[in-house]
């Protein structure tokens, strides 16, 4: 990598789906000492041969050149656009100049094609202002990046970790709307997130036990590189967030050595510009870039008393660390938790009650 190339002190953000991770990221979009890029999910790791144990993707192998065919047909970096959305990231673009640091020989491992891939997309926004990537700090999402932090560790040294981390009633009944509501168009999703009366058969109640699975492995991972790394990570509570904004972005600007800017308590893309994307976290739930605690009661409404005694069950000690109330409601595990449960996936998800299941999330 050329010198402008390098990156100093990225900032990665990381989570749960459905944890505020996308909402986070764009509140550090405006700050004039960072580059949020405009990938909502910037994936990595699937063009290497790590395998993520939260994920079911097969490792990729082959050349460099191949992974770099792999990236430029990704609709991540071409086509995966929200409806309405400006187009942020050219991507043509950002094809030409990956292309041209490979055929220049600079592209010779894995973390030089990190540092490829984000110089790429950096230098193909639309609001790019010609700063040198060792100037300005790029802000990183990615859901699975977490797993893999000690890689990270090793090529930025100086890099800063947030894991946002939602109050598990919370993260599952998000996710759960999401799962159910996969198919739909994005404002589909965001009213009928909102408004649970309009669910029926056609969005049937998922087995949870995936779900369940990828939670326990990422709170493992919290805990883990909280303990290792703490000058690194760092857990962003997300209700928190909500409930007090300034004082969270304050510590956590802090931290991140950042001067501190009100930009930091708005949702914003693209470098300042007012949101032009629906979702549920984001626009559905906040008012004109303002965090609102809306999305904190949620779960209270939506929930089912099965499905909260199931996360009681699996995560009191998530709860019980990071001062979330913990909700024991005595209904019977046999209850449907919807009239859309299939047959089928009740019985799977009466099987999540049992010691068994406890003992495979613990």
């Amino acid at each position: 990598m050329t010198r402008e190339d390098q990156l100093v002190a990225p900032i990665f953000v990381s989570g749960l789906r459905k944890s505020g991770t996308s909402m986070t990221r764009l509140l550090f979009d405006g700050h004039p000492a960072t580059f949020t890029l405009p990938l909502n999910e910037f994936h990595f790791f699937r063009y290497t041969d790590a395998k993520p144990i939260t994920s079911n993707r097969k490792p990729r192998t082959g050349t460099m050149a191949e992974r770099v065919d792999a990236i430029c047909a990704d609709k991540w970096f071409q086509s995966h656009l929200p409806t309405g959305a400006p187009r942020a990231l050219d991507g043509e673009a950002f094809e030409e100049r990956l292309r041209k640091r490979l055929a220049g020989g600079l592209i010779n491992d894995d973390k030089d094609l990190f540092e490829a891939m984000i110089a790429s997309v950096v230098q193909s926004s639309n609001y790019y202002a010609g700063q040198s990537l060792s100037e300005i700090r790029p802000v990183i999402k990615g859901v699975h990046q977490a797993e893999f932090l000690p890689e990270l560790l090793a090529w930025f040294p100086d890099l800063k970790f947030i894991y946002v981390l939602r109050n598990p009633y919370g993260q599952l009944n998000s996710a759960i709307n999401n799962m159910r509501h996969g198919n739909d168009g994005e404002e589909e999703k965001a009213r009928i997130g909102v408004d649970h009366r309009k669910l029926d058969k056609r969005h049937p109640y998922p087995f949870l036990g995936q779900r369940l699975l990828e939670m326990r492995n990422s709170y493992y991972f919290m805990r883990k590189w909280s303990a290792l790394y703490p000058d690194n990570f760092r857990v962003l509570v997300y209700d928190h967030l909500l409930a007090d904004p300034e004082p969270q972005m304050r510590s956590t600007s802090e931290w991140l050595g950042l001067e501190f800017d009100p930009c930091l308590l708005e949702v914003t893309e693209n470098h300042g510009t007012p949101m032009a994307r629906h979702g549920w976290s984001v626009s559905g739930n906040h008012e004109a870039g303002r965090l609102s605690t809306k999305p904190l009661h949620a779960w209270k409404e939506q929930m089912p008393a099965g499905v909260v005694r199931l996360v009681s069950l699996h995560f009191d000690d998530i709860l019980e660390t990071y001062g979330f109330e913990v909700e024991r409601p005595t209904v019977s595990r046999w209850r449907r938790f919807d009239r859309s449960e299939r047959p089928e996936a009740w019985l799977t998800n009466r099987f999540l009650f049992t010691p068994a299941a406890r003992r495979m999330l613990s």
